[in-house]
């Protein structure tokens, strides 16, 4: 594949919808090497554990990285390849390289090449969502055994059909297949989003049977304050009144029961985001519509018993059996 990708690559941009086509060691988001070398500090050479990718001339280019500071690899400057590497804002902190344009780093195992940082790049997700950006170092080489494609968005059916019949021409023993890079990201949280299901499933259940429970009870409470309800009703109660008379006592209850499962509820799943490094915060706003949500749908599940209640002729409430 490295041998016949500048082949690959000429033929694929030819075609006016398709914009880069850029080759790396590693898959963008999937993780990257990790080696250490020796990086310049203020007491002298240091070893270092660093994360690097390989990558082609094009690759910030392509993905649309912003150079923080200095510039990105160029085709036209072949000592890139030996002498020139690329790292991102998290490594130059961690180096606490104030300038950090021209920093030595040293390359190559047994013949050492000593390279010096040509540009800062803005940090991405090299090592997926769930991790926190590390440092990381890009190395220019001309052909790597990853290859990604950026098209441009126009008559995608057939582009894709263009790149599969270039791929079997040029690597006619080799299986094609691709993915695109949103996807490969997207499958990052196929299981955060099935246990988003399952607990939406679960929590509707659980408030379907809370409802059910509710509508039981205010039946039976109903039932009980018939003769009450009717001689309120003969002495002037409007509608309204019983409602809130029927009503106020299970409202009373599910505050009683917020004030009490709000904390709860929001020391857990603080705990939970804890797993995560990039997260959403548990705020007051949330809980105040969790809580104003369980008061609404209270309130519909009982008031239709206490409207019944409420409209109930009063003779027929208070009348003799």
């Amino acid at each position: 594949m490295i041998r016949k990708y500048p082949v690959l690559k000429q033929l694929l941009l030819k075609n006016e919808d398709i914009k880069y086509v850029i080759s790396t060691n590693t898959a963008i988001g999937e993780g990257s090497a990790k080696v250490i070398f020796n990086m310049e500090t203020d007491q002298g050479m240091a070893q270092r554990g660093i994360n690097f990718a390989v990558v082609d001339h094009d690759f910030i280019d392509a993905l649309e990285i912003k150079m923080v500071e200095g510039r990105d690899f160029r085709q036209d400057m072949p000592s890139d390849t030996l002498t020139g590497v690329v790292v991102n804002e998290t490594l130059a902190k961690r180096m606490g390289w104030s300038e950090p344009i021209g920093k030595k780093v040293e390359l190559g195992d047994g013949s050492a090449i000593m390279a010096r940082v040509i540009g800062v790049m803005a940090d991405y997700h090299q090592t997926g969502m769930y991790n926190e950006i590390e440092s990381l170092m890009l190395v220019y080489r001309e052909y790597t055994n990853i290859i990604y494609v950026k098209l441009s968005g126009n008559n995608m059916e057939k582009t894709l059909s263009f790149i599969e019949n270039t791929w079997k021409e040029v690597f006619p023993d080799q299986p094609y297949s691709y993915a695109f890079l949103k996807d490969r990201f997207n499958r990052q949280f196929e299981a955060d989003e099935k246990r988003g299901l399952i607990f939406t499933m679960f929590t509707i259940l659980a408030i379907l049977i809370a409802c059910l429970g509710l509508y039981g009870l205010a039946s039976y409470m109903v039932e009980q304050r018939t003769k009450e309800v009717g001689i309120r009703k003969v002495f002037g109660a409007g509608e309204g009144v019983i409602v809130r008379l029927i009503s106020k006592d299970f409202l009373i209850l599910v505050v009683i029961s917020i004030v009490i499962a709000l904390p709860v509820a929001s020391y857990f799943m603080t705990n939970w985001l804890e797993n995560y490094v990039y997260r959403t915060n548990i705020g007051v706003p949330l809980l105040i519509s969790a809580a104003l949500l369980t008061v609404v749908i209270t309130f519909i599940t009982i008031s239709y018993k206490a409207y019944q209640a409420a409209i109930t002729n009063p003779a027929s409430s208070i009348r003799t059996e």
